[in-house]
């Protein structure tokens, strides 16, 4: 469930369908709680801009506006009569490029969707700028450009008098958490268009970065904001800032995050309300805190402390109403409506639970030393089924899970995919390795120049920690990780192969140079940050290059534990070339591993089979590996 929101009195979200390869559909809730499918057969919501998409449906005019991920189109579908949906835009342009778009807005007057146009060539980069397009007409049309001359843009903001609009763009080689700028131009009406006209920068830029932009009734402008300050303290933490009459000021001075790195278009963790007051979710140790704050006097109550993570609010245009998405450490993600009115969060909708209390595993968190000196993160799940119970002298295996990004953020939520490895016995360690987001700007790009070695050592130095506590067998430990977690997982194997039994990579990056010559324009310098070496095609092949001395592959001679390794087919993040670069030395050197590809899957399985296969060929490998007989 993502993406929620309220309108004409119904709740929407955005729902995934895993038996229908992972198409995703626009559900609906009425008064009576009976729950709709929109969407109709053959179409998918969902975007390919920056290629991991985000939100890509807005509601007006009783229909809903969405890119369909088939052919990429912005369709209008009405929600009353069941229609088939109208395509907005062409399928290909005179240049022969093809349009994606995400982040779709809708003005107030109901007269013009806004939104960040990707469009796609074969032959050169992808261009980005901020769109627009007529909804008076049920036709095909040629967007227009609002806004250009960045090389990217998101988070398309309207102020609600329709009379202002922010956005937040970025240029090559910055990564929009490194270094960013929030922007504010006046809405203009010319005949049947709208411009932008007098823009000025409001913050950002100068080793800053912004995200999250959303304007208040009254006209201010918020947003998620930290510094490289190099005094540090607050101000290297995304914290929440307001512009009004010019000036920009601090809502919130706190050593936790209010924001996130953008990834997703549409994600949000505040919303403003009435009179002053936010709604907003800032990070801590043991996961999210949800806060209703006032931003005159500086007070705030903590609202449902038994959720620990938060995503995707969504203000009802007119009341102090916000719909959500919550987890808690017992329950999944679950849609939920703050009330303004009654100051209360009540939930409209969860999944049902697939494990019972007693077999669910809550996590520890933990924070330990490393090697040279600083502090690491990470949550630790014990083993957990209550119709098994192990000998007190038994120690678990243990199962290293590395997140992607490497900018992401592992949380204490439930999630069934972690459970469904401590209730066959393992114990978990998820970590928050420096790199990771939560933990301030300054914990954030420690890893710059050292990717490849930091967030390395700190999951060694994890497996330490539980070592010395005695929390688990060091005989038995196995890794797995995801993109760029799978890519840390291959440098652990090769870096400390003493440490680990098995490991497991999911579309993971064995060459760091085959990466920088395939991968998409969001990323096409990225990786130049995290190694602290501009990209050179032909140094990158030589042993004096850090493309070169922090690519696995060619390291695999060190790697003692079997391998798994899995890639979708239509991956344009990490394509299936870098998977098979490796496999290939795999079978060169004789070192045991399987190989697994899936048709129609690109960067993250969706579909219930694929990810059944993969579950299932992973859990067998590690019971034969580990000899565990049966898992």
């Amino acid at each position: 469930m993502a993406f929620p929101a309220l309108y004409r009195g119904d709740f929407y979200w955005i729902e995934s369908q895993p038996k229908q390869g992972g198409r995703l559909v626009l559900m609906r809730s009425g008064a009576d709680g009976n729950e709709t499918c929109v969407t109709p057969a053959g179409y998918n919501v969902r975007t390919r801009v920056h290629e991991y998409g985000g939100r890509c449906y807005v509601l007006g005019n009783a229909r809903a506006y969405f890119s369909n991920f088939s052919d990429q189109r912005l369709y209008a579908h009405n929600l009353d009569d069941g229609a088939v949906p109208v395509p907005l835009t062409p399928a290909r342009f005179e240049d022969d490029s093809r349009g994606m778009y995400a982040d779709l807005q809708i003005t107030p007057d109901r007269r013009h969707l806004l939104f960040v146009w990707e469009r796609g060539f074969e032959d050169r980069e992808n261009r980005s700028v901020i769109g627009t397009l007529r909804v008076s007409a049920d036709s095909e049309q040629v967007p227009e450009v609002l806004l250009e001359g960045s090389d990217f843009y998101a988070n398309p903001a309207i102020e609600p008098s329709g009379g202002k609009l922010a956005w937040i763009q970025w240029r090559h080689p910055d990564m929009p958490w490194d270094q960013s700028e929030l922007w504010l131009g006046t809405l203009v009406e010319r005949g049947d268009r709208i411009a932008v006209t007098e823009s000025l920068r409001v913050a950002g830029g100068r080793g800053r970065s912004v995200c999250q932009a959303a304007f208040a009734d009254d006209g201010s402008l918020y947003f998620a904001m930290d510094s490289d300050d190099p005094e540090q303290g607050p101000s290297a933490f995304w914290n929440l800032h307001r512009y009004r009459d010019g000036t920009v000021s601090a809502v919130t001075c706190d050593t936790a995050e209010y924001g996130a790195p953008h990834w997703l278009f549409g994600e949000s963790r505040y919303a403003p309300l009435s009179a002053g007051r936010l709604l907003a979710s800032r990070t801590s140790a043991l996961g999210d805190e949800l806060l209703l704050l006032d931003t005159a006097t500086g007070a705030r109550d903590r609202l449902a402390p038994e959720l620990l993570g938060f995503a995707h609010f969504s203000r009802a245009g007119g009341s102090d109403d916000v719909v959500l998405v919550g987890r808690s450490a017992t329950r999944g993600a679950a849609l939920f409506r703050y009330r303004g009115s009654h100051r209360q969060l009540v939930q409209c909708k969860a999944v049902d639970p697939v494990l019972e209390d007693a077999d669910i595993s809550v996590a520890e968190s933990i924070e330990y030393p490393t090697r040279d000196g600083a502090t690491a993160f990470a949550y630790f799940y014990a083993p957990k089924n209550a119709h098994y119970r192990s000998s007190p002298a038994t120690r678990p295996p243990l199962l290293v899970m590395v997140h992607g990004g490497p900018t992401s953020r592992c949380l204490p939520t439930l999630d069934v995919s972690k459970q469904f490895w401590t209730t066959r016995g393992f114990a978990i360690l998820d970590v928050n390795h420096r790199g990771s987001t939560g933990h301030g700007r300054t914990y954030r790009q420690a890893l710059l120049g050292h990717w490849g070695e930091y967030e390395v050592s700190d999951i060694v130095d994890g497996i330490d920690y539980l070592k010395q506590q005695g929390a688990i067998d060091p005989n038995m430990v196995c890794i797995r990780g995801r993109s760029a977690g799978g890519y840390t997982v291959l440098q652990a194997l090769t870096q400390f192969p003493d440490y680990f039994n098995a490991g497991a990579c999911y579309y993971g990056i064995g060459n760091l140079a085959t990466l920088a010559n395939t991968t998409h324009k969001f990323e096409m310098h990225y990786t130049d940050g995290l190694l602290g070496e501009v990209f050179d095609k032909k140094r990158a092949c030589r042993d004096d290059s850090l493309y070169y001395r922090r690519s696995p592959v060619h390291h695999l001679h060190r790697l003692k534990s079997p391998m798994i390794v899995f890639q979708g087919l239509d991956d344009k993040v990490v394509p299936p070339s870098l998977s098979r670069e490796l496999v290939s030395v795999l079978k060169e050197r004789g070192i045991e591993h399987e190989y697994v590809e899936y048709p129609g899957e690109g960067h993250g399985f969706r579909s219930s089979e694929t990810n059944v296969d993969a579950l299932t060929r992973e859990t067998n490998f590690y019971i034969r590996v580990l000899r565990l007989g049966r898992c």
